[in-house]
């Protein structure tokens, strides 16, 4: 292999991981944003806001998140109302929240967890007239990072990457000389590509301070898949690294005998030309 050619598959090879890199990120983000598994992951997180513990979004202008103290005056108000009403609604930060009169004689935390639901499942679906990263400034409280919206935005970063993926593992394709060795350094890149999900929560937690472990939380439900694709990535990995090795020891013996026939073949060729040759000599004779 030339220096050239060389230095262009080691340079796609680089990309390739990079790509396979943002791939399995993408992917993490998109499935962790499924709605069942935020409304698993973030009820807690909120449950936290409700119970005083604002620091999480202060530096978005929360500070007011008082979900408790409203839960209170609804938890009056629901005394009368439910004597002839089924379901009890209020507004709460553009949220409208509707609890069922059931969970009056539950108590207070019943209230607040049918509370905690609405808002999630209003704050997921909500269509928001915004650009992704400007509703950043837009939102008050940034619950629409964990929303439909979002999902489908990194669901968009992982096609594109997938795209790259594929025209990078092509050309690469065309590069390999050995064509064995293509299934075999694809899977080692894919391997080495997933390893970092493996640590990304505790690099999270490393990072954010111990007085700010509930925006330590919030960034784990973004992650929170993260074992699973590493699985997927890692085991993809495995199938190709495991197809390669096997396609070159089963092809071991066929090549060999390939390189045999024909070097016997031009033997034979060397031997019949011989022959002729001393035919030729004797006529000349």
């Amino acid at each position: 292999m030339g220096f050239f050619k060389g230095g262009t598959l080691f340079t796609l090879s680089v990309l390739l991981f990079f790509s396979f890199l943002a791939l399995n990120l993408f992917l993490t983000l998109s499935t962790s944003l499924e709605y069942e598994n935020v409304q698993k992951e973030i009820s807690p997180i909120v449950q936290e806001l409700a119970n005083g513990n604002n620091g999480l979004f202060e530096g978005f202008g929360s500070g007011d998140f008082n979900l408790n103290q409203v839960t209170d005056e609804a938890q009056e108000s629901m005394k009368n109302y439910c004597k002839n009403n089924t379901d009890y609604s209020f507004v709460f930060e553009s949220n409208t929240i509707s609890i069922p009169c059931s969970s009056l004689e539950e108590g207070k935390r019943a209230i607040v967890n049918e509370a905690v639901r609405d808002i999630v499942e209003d704050a997921y679906y909500r269509d928001y007239d915004c650009i992704f990263w400007s509703c950043l400034v837009k939102e008050k409280i940034p619950l629409f990072l964990v929303s439909q919206k979002a999902k489908d935005y990194w669901k968009e970063k992982f096609y594109f990457s997938l795209i790259a993926s594929l025209i990078l593992i092509a050309l690469i394709f065309f590069l390999v000389e050995k064509k064995l060795n293509f299934p075999i350094l694809v899977g080692s890149i894919l391997i080495l590509s997933s390893l970092p999900l493996l640590k990304i929560k505790g690099i999270i937690s490393f990072l954010i301070p111990e007085k700010f472990e509930a925006l330590s939380l919030f960034l784990n439900i973004f992650f929170s898949r993260s074992y699973m694709v590493f699985w997927i990535s890692f085991i993809s990995g495995r199938v190709l690294l495991g197809v390669g090795v096997g396609l070159r020891f089963s092809n071991a013996e066929f090549i060999k005998k390939i390189i045999e026939k024909s070097d016997k073949k031009e033997v034979g060729t060397n031997g019949k030309e011989a022959i002729v040759k001393k035919e030729t000599t004797r006529k000349k004779k």
